[in-house]
């Protein structure tokens, strides 16, 4: 039987993580529990936080591959992704902030280098914002933020003829190629019998439950716009030039928020530049991180 490209995608990243030394871990909290992959052996500890497209480990390699030896890292599965879970139907912004803070608590983690993309740049937006004294560094790539008009997915809707969530949750090839055309700069090509098996196994995974999350924002579009104010830690921004979802427009708007931000523009890249040009987003990580603190 021919592997299919879940199977196959899962055996190459538990190859990827076999090479370092890793370990699941599990935290429950309250009635949620919430999930990350560590590894790495460093004093200083690097959370990674994802946005809304599988495989949270998987999107996170470049960076583990370049900082595994050098710091802790945790690769976050935010609730409702992953190995984490929640009874419940809806997951806001604001639930995701508290359960990780409690996991670190428990876990004695006092500080972080917070990395976030996209919804996950809004998660740790609101986590910098509401706890600046665990936060020693953040890095924001192509982010969710209180300054985004959420208007601009009104507009994708009409351009695609759908619901954004079911672009960014895609269900059948047509919304499978307008997520592909929102998120990526030059979208590789699949055939149609593989894109059905990733549609059928990796988008179907708790899809009323992130669905849920994408109109949650929507309802608490005021409260993130008060209350995700930003941080004074060191803040590096990096964005596709070419994200059509949330555009780098927005990014002059953001960086107020933030008076220790650097902005990086990365070419030929759209909504995923830390994936699409892995080494150019690394590059500027590491100039961040050492600028800061110098090797």
């Amino acid at each position: 039987m021919a592997c299919r490209v879940d199977q196959a995608i899962e055996a190459e990243d538990q190859w990827f993580y076999s090479r370092r030394p890793t370990r699941s871990v599990f935290t429950p909290v309250g009635s949620d529990t919430l999930h990350w992959t560590q590894t790495g052996t460093g004093g200083d500890t690097l959370l990674l936080v994802h946005g809304f497209g599988p495989y949270p480990t998987v999107q996170w390699q470049p960076v583990v591959w370049k900082y595994s030896e050098s710091k802790t890292i945790l690769v976050v599965d935010l609730l409702g992704f992953g190995k984490s879970c929640s009874p419940d139907s809806s997951i806001s912004v604001a639930q995701q902030v508290a359960v990780l803070k409690s996991a670190l608590d428990q876990r004695g983690i006092a500080k972080v280098h917070l990395v976030g993309h996209s919804y996950g740049g809004m998660v740790s937006t609101l986590f910098a914002s509401q706890h600046p004294e665990r936060v020693r560094s953040l890095v924001l790539i192509d982010p969710l933020h209180r300054h985004f008009e959420l208007r601009h997915l009104d507009s994708l809707q009409r351009v695609w003829g759908r619901p954004i969530e079911e672009v960014l949750l895609p269900r059948d090839l047509a919304s499978y190629d307008a997520m592909m055309a929102v998120s990526v700069h030059d979208p590789f090509f699949l055939p149609d019998f593989m894109k059905r098996q990733v549609l059928e196994t990796i988008y179907q995974v708790n899809i009323s439950q992130r669905e849920s999350m994408l109109r949650a924002v929507r309802q608490d579009e005021a409260y993130l716009r008060r209350t995700a104010v930003g941080s004074s830690a060191p803040t590096l921004m990096v964005w596709g030039e070419g994200d059509a979802l949330f555009p780098s427009r927005g990014a002059a708007l953001l960086a107020k928020d933030f008076p220790q931000s650097k902005l990086v523009l990365i070419p030929n890249a759209g909504h995923i530049p830390h994936m699409e040009r892995p080494f150019v987003f690394l590059d500027s990580l590491d100039a961040f991180f050492t600028a800061q603190w110098p090797k």
